[in-house]
C-alpha cells in the first residue's frame, strides 16, 4: 500500500502531453528565430565581401589608370596618335533608375594613348569585351583588358602610327593581352582643356589639325563618340567612368541564356553597380596646343 502510494507521487510529478507538446512549440519557435536570424546576418555578411570585392577592384583600377593615364605624352607626330576614345559598333545598355523616370546609359569605349619612359614609348589600350570566344559584345556585361607595347626611339620616329595599329588588331584577338577586372557595365571616357572645359566637336581645340572629334548622337547623346589627337594636342585631363556589377547579381545574369532578358534582368539592378569616376590631370601636356581662352 505504501509502495502503490509512492508511486502515484511520482506519477502527478511528471509532464503531461500537452506541456510536451507546448514545450517543443517554444522550442521549435526559438530555433527557427535563430536560423532566421542566422540566415540574415549570413546574408549581410555576402552582401559586405561582394561589396569590398567590387570596391577593391575599382580601386586597384583606378591606381592603374591613374599611373597609366598620368604618364600620357604628346608623340610630337602627325601620324602619331597621342590619344584615342572610340564607342564600338554595339548597342548601349540602359537601366532604370529608382524613383525616376529617366534611364541610365551604359556604353563602352576603348582608348588608346601613348606614354614616354625614358627611351621607349609605350602605346597602352584599354578596352571591354563581353564574349572572348570571337572578342565580340554579346551581353551587357563584359570584361576590361589592358594592351601594353613598347617601342624604342629610334624605331618610333616617322612610324608612330604603328602601335596604334597593333592595338586595334589586338581587340580582335585578345589572348595577346592582360584580363584587368570582370563585371565590367560601363566604361568610358571625357576630356578636358587646361580650363577644365569638357572637350566636345565645338571646342576651341578641335578648329586644330591635329585634332578628331565626333559627338555622339544616337548612341549616346552628350559625349563624345569618338576621340583622335596626334602632333602636340592632347587632353590637359581625362575623366574615366567605370560601372561594375556586384559578382552575385554578375553569376545571375550569366546564367540566362537570351540576350534580351540579360538586358531586362540588368535594367532592373541599378543599386548593385558600384560607379567609380576619377579626373586624371596630364601632367605632359603642352598647352601652346591649346588657343588662349578670354
Amino acid at each position: 500500500m505504501f509502495r502503490s502510494a509512492v508511486l502515484r507521487g511520482f506519477a502527478a510529478d511528471g509532464f503531461t502531453l500537452i506541456e510536451i507538446m507546448v514545450a517543443m512549440a517554444l522550442l521549435t519557435v526559438i530555433v527557427l528565430g535563430l536560423m532566421a536570424m542566422f540566415n540574415q546576418t549570413q546574408r549581410a555578411f555576402r552582401a559586405g565581401m561582394a561589396q569590398t570585392d567590387q570596391l577593391e577592384g575599382g580601386r586597384m583600377l583606378s591606381d592603374l589608370l591613374i599611373r597609366d593615364l598620368g604618364e600620357l605624352t604628346p608623340t610630337y607626330q602627325t601620324n602619331g596618335v597621342n590619344f584615342f576614345a572610340e564607342i564600338p559598333n554595339y548597342t548601349p545598355s540602359q537601366m532604370e533608375l529608382p524613383a525616376n523616370s529617366y534611364r541610365r546609359t551604359n556604353i563602352f569605349q576603348d582608348i588608346f594613348f601613348m606614354a614616354r619612359q625614358n627611351q621607349y614609348w609605350s602605346g597602352i589600350g584599354y578596352f571591354v569585351r563581353t564574349n572572348p570566344a570571337y572578342s565580340g559584345f554579346v551581353n551587357p556585361v563584359g570584361t576590361l583588358y589592358r594592351y601594353e607595347t613598347n617601342v624604342h626611339v629610334a624605331d618610333f620616329t616617322g612610324n608612330g602610327y604603328l602601335p596604334f595599329i597593333n592595338f586595334v588588331n589586338t581587340t580582335t584577338n585578345i589572348s595577346t593581352v592582360s584580363k584587368v577586372l570582370d563585371g565590367v557595365v560601363e566604361f568610358h571616357v571625357r576630356c578636358y582643356d587646361p580650363n577644365g572645359l569638357f572637350i566636345t566637336n565645338g571646342s576651341l581645340v578641335s578648329t586644330n589639325q591635329f585634332v578628331s572629334i565626333t559627338n555622339s548622337l544616337v548612341i549616346a547623346p552628350g559625349e563624345v563618340e569618338f576621340y583622335g589627337f596626334s602632333n602636340n594636342v592632347a587632353p590637359a585631363f581625362v575623366e574615366v567612368e567605370v560601372g561594375v556589377l556586384e559578382p552575385a547579381v554578375l553569376k545571375r545574369m550569366k546564367s540566362i541564356p537570351n540576350f534580351i532578358t540579360q538586358s531586362n534582368f540588368l535594367a532592373t539592378h541599378a543599386g548593385n553597380i558600384q560607379v567609380f569616376r576619377q579626373r586624371i590631370p596630364i601632367r605632359n601636356v603642352d598647352r601652346s596646343a591649346y588657343p588662349s581662352q578670354p
